[in-house]
């Protein structure tokens, strides 16, 4: 209902999409989908590092350690662990059981 509720809620979803896609790329074996989903994330990064900057302007908290590891790399999370984060979010119950690992 406020401006700070809407403004975690997107950071949560797109610092999560970031890290989804991250995740995923691993899992992807077809060159046309792993080229799509390289350019959505890319987008996605965008949007997490304008919302972070809205909400902490002139900080580094567009790119600090929440969503970039030691190495600049971005934080990945498997499609389980993204599901599991997500969970609080999502009305009907998700069974991930069946996703690839690996």
């Amino acid at each position: 209902g406020d401006r700070m509720s809407v403004l975690n809620t997107a950071r949560t979803f797109e610092d999560l999409g970031v890290a989804a896609y991250s995740g995923a790329g691993q899992l992807l074996t077809d060159v046309n989908f792993l080229l799509t989903a390289g350019k959505i994330v890319s987008i996605e990064a965008r949007h997490a590092a304008w919302i972070r900057y809205i909400m902490n302007p002139k900080t580094n908290s567009f790119a600090n350690s929440e969503v970039v590891d030691n190495n600049g790399l971005e934080i990945s999370k498997s499609p389980s662990q993204v599901l599991s984060a997500a969970g609080g979010f999502v009305r009907n119950r998700i069974i991930f059981s069946g996703l690839p690992t690996s």
